[in-house]
């Protein structure tokens, strides 16, 4: 009977210390706590204080609120804990058990029953963890032979047992802090880390990729087929390719591509990644795939804007030119018709006045070429337009023009290389019209290069001083200009580009010698073209476009 007896005790110790050992939380380790000394001892009441570090209860005085506690837990509930001055002493200062007998008035639990007479026996542990209190387990008892030194010692050793799951609470209350803080980063951020199995094809990932995929959490690993589901089916063959590439090489993963949500939502995302060893010994692609779409709807939203504003240019150039047109030839030919009327009149007098017919039809003549030189030599699309001169810092100019046909440059795979001579002092100038040439020909420079197969295409800026003042240099790897087109390429409507206007050069050369200085254009060496303008260091006063 005997040993049936300390066989169920030693079951129920051993269930207890299972209990508080299994804890990952500050209250959780409180309450397993109370719950294995209440039901080992018997006793009547009791409570846990328990906190996160040492430095709290070790300075605790005699009158402990609860809301400086991390956990406090009673049985029944109290409103607050407080020890007697003297128990206080011993157990947070000198960290003795100690076992009492008081009265009901000396109770640490406040409203924890109503007024009674009589004695308590009263039971006070610190717990102890790396030589700080870390907390303190305080039971009462009507009768004193609950806490028998057998009792006691039990109960010294689930106290032992909680201080030394006090680090591991420790250990996962930081690492849920840091979960946390991860999770939230990532969701704020939209991204998602992620880890692939090149051998198995699955995938591991953190919920924000499970969120950006549309996946259900349930589904731990992925297979790839799911996560082929999700990849828009015009992207998949290009990702595929991707991936097929980085495994073979071991090289760096970075892809754009879209992924489409079962309500039919599409995402563009951004996948990167690196190679590693992962715990089964597989070669695993471990990354990062960000949600880019708000930054994709920007750029479009740019390129829209940007097309939108190209349009408008070419329209209103048009209508300058248009307007040109009809201002410079409009005189020539009123006169072409006043001089044939009176042609016409003269021919029709009897007798004829021959003498002053053939003055009239003469006069027709020369109007008519005076109209002809006019078509010929318009090369202003803007009469009289007085330019705003301003100091300009050519190389921000251009360097904000690179900025922004950044994507252009990478949509037609050209390599830019840049020269630019920081020692060039500023320069007066109209600095949008300025960038509008450094727009044009780094755009025609682009086209030039679309063309090109099995070679390089490599677009090459560059400032200097010369001579003549500043020099901007823009080359080309494109097929080059013909000789017979060289010499008309800059007259107004004349055109290499089979949707071209004619405008873009004669425009440019036309801001540039507003300005005061030269635009030409010559080979490049081993191919392509190179466009060349000379900027004056200073203008002394602006100069009028008609001049």
């Amino acid at each position: 009977m005997r040993l049936a007896v300390e066989t169920s005790e030693l079951e129920l110790i051993a269930k207890a210390f299972q209990a508080i050992s299994k804890e990952t939380s500050y209250e959780g380790l409180a309450k397993a706590l109370l719950k294995a000394a209440l039901g080992y001892s018997d006793a009547g009441r009791g409570a846990v204080v328990l906190s996160e570090s040492g430095e709290l209860l070790t300075k605790a005085d005699a009158s402990f609120p609860r809301e400086r506690a991390k956990f406090f837990v009673s049985e029944p509930p109290a409103s607050e804990f407080r020890l007697p001055a003297d128990l206080s002493e011993r157990v947070f200062t000198r960290r003795e058990i100690v076992l009492k007998d008081d009265g009901w008035e000396g109770s640490a639990l406040i409203d924890s029953a109503e007024c009674r007479r009589g004695r308590i026996a009263q039971l006070c542990l610190p717990l102890i963890h790396r030589d700080q209190t870390v907390g303190v387990l305080y039971l009462e008892s009507e009768r004193k032979e609950t806490f028998a030194p057998r009792y006691v010692s039990v109960i010294s050793m689930l106290a032992s047992q909680a201080a030394v799951s006090f680090e591991s609470v420790q250990l996962f209350e930081a690492l849920r802090e840091t979960n946390l803080w991860m999770v939230k980063g990532q969701q704020i951020g939209r991204m998602g880390s992620y880890r692939w199995n090149t051998r198995t094809l699955l995938s591991r990932a953190s919920r924000e990729c499970y969120r950006l995929f549309d996946i259900d959490f349930d589904i731990n690993p992925v297979p790839f087929e799911v996560f082929k589901s999700r990849v828009h089916p015009d992207d998949f063959p290009a990702l595929e390719e991707a991936l097929a590439e980085v495994v073979s090489t071991k090289s760096p993963f970075n892809h754009e591509y879209r992924v489409v949500h079962r309500d039919g939502t599409t995402l563009h995302v951004v996948a990167v990644g690196q190679f590693d060893v992962g715990p089964t010994g597989d070669i695993e692609l471990e990354g990062i795939i960000s949600d880019i779409t708000d930054r994709k709807a920007a750029e479009q939203a740019l390129m829209d804007a940007r097309a939108e504003l190209a349009r408008a240019v070419r329209l209103a150039s048009l209508g300058e030119l248009a307007g040109s047109i009809i201002h410079e030839i409009n005189q020539p030919l009123t006169g072409v018709i006043m001089s044939a009327e009176a042609c016409h009149r003269w021919l029709e007098r009897s007798p004829v006045e021959a003498s002053e017919a053939r003055k009239s039809a003469q006069r027709v003549i020369e109007q008519g070429r005076r109209a002809s030189n006019v078509v010929d030599g318009l090369r202003s699309l803007v009469r009289g337009a007085q330019l705003r001169f301003t100091d300009v810092q050519i190389n921000d100019a251009i360097e904000e023009i690179l900025l922004l046909l950044k994507r252009d440059l990478e949509r037609a795979g050209v390599t830019l290389s840049t020269a630019l001579d920081r020692s060039i002092p500023t320069i007066e100038g109209d600095r949008v019209q300025l960038q509008q040439v450094v727009l044009n020909l780094v755009r025609n420079a682009i086209d030039a290069m679309a063309s090109v197969t099995g070679k390089p295409r490599v677009l090459s800026l560059s400032t200097n001083v010369s001579y003549e003042g500043v020099a901007v240099v823009i080359a080309d790897t494109g097929v080059g200009i013909a000789s017979a087109s060289r010499d008309r390429l800059f007259d107004a409507l004349y055109t290499t580009k089979r949707d071209g206007l004619g405008l873009g050069l004669s425009i440019c050369r036309k801001i540039i010698a507003v300005h005061g200085g030269r635009l030409w254009v010559e080979e490049n060496t081993p191919n392509g073209a190179r466009f060349t303008f000379t900027l004056p260091l200073r203008q002394s006063a602006p100069i009028s476009a008609n001049h």
